[in-house]
């Protein structure tokens, strides 16, 4: 409003509705009960955004209560970031909204290496709609072309989509596959200090599906 003067100003709303945000906290508590760690953890930051996120935490102690097998604990972001950073073994699943999830999705692959290995979907859990899988750094179009992009991101992807589909197996085959070749250590890409092209590295994990060593 008012662009160009001295009055001008900008506002930007958050919904939060009841049926969202307890649809997603629903979901996290039931992959922690899944996990062996039965942990989750909500980011937050409600003593500074004092309406949505308390809201939010209002909801994630409700649905807490559904779920007593699951250790649960409460971060504002930024001591989360930090907690994240300095003890990274303290934690297992996180939920937040999608402005705090997508602050944590970028941080924990970096912790972990490169943005280059993580995987997301965009999913729907009842199935209705069909759900979308793809790397947390997306296309990554500033080196397009160039041969240097890190697959693992695109290839966890899809081992997640076939879990999502019902094919663990499949999808374990794949993630058995990423995890070796990176523990091998001589196929890697720029982002991990490594010299192999993308082309390199997908081979290297389909050689090793396949059941050859990797190259």
């Amino acid at each position: 409003m008012y662009e160009g003067t001295d009055q001008e100003m900008v506002i930007q709303a958050s919904v939060f509705t009841r049926k969202g945000v307890e649809r997603v906290i629903r979901f996290a508590f039931e992959l922690a009960k899944m996990r062996p760690k039965h942990h989750l953890t909500s980011a937050t930051k409600s003593n500074g955004i004092i309406y949505t996120m308390p809201y939010w935490d209002q909801m994630f102690r409700h649905v807490a209560l559904e779920y007593p097998e699951v250790q649960t604990d409460e971060y504002h972001i930024d001591g989360l970031v930090a907690a994240l950073v300095l003890h990274p073994e303290r934690f297992d699943v996180l939920v937040g909204s999608n402005l705090l999830g997508d602050i944590l999705s970028d941080l924990t692959p970096a912790l972990a290496g490169s943005l280059g290995i993580a995987p997301s979907g965009n999913l729907n859990p009842e199935g209705e709609f069909p759900s979308m899988f793809e790397p947390v750094h997306g296309s990554a179009p500033d080196i397009m072309g160039k041969g240097i992009a890190n697959p693992i991101g695109q290839i966890w992807s899809g081992a997640m989509m076939l879990d999502h589909l019902g094919y663990p197996q499949a999808a374990k085959a794949i993630e058995d596959a990423i995890e070796v070749v990176l523990r091998d250590g001589k196929t890697r890409t720029p982002d991990l200090n490594g010299s192999a092209s993308t082309q390199e590295v997908g081979h290297a994990v389909m050689e090793y599906i396949l059941g050859a060593k990797p190259r």
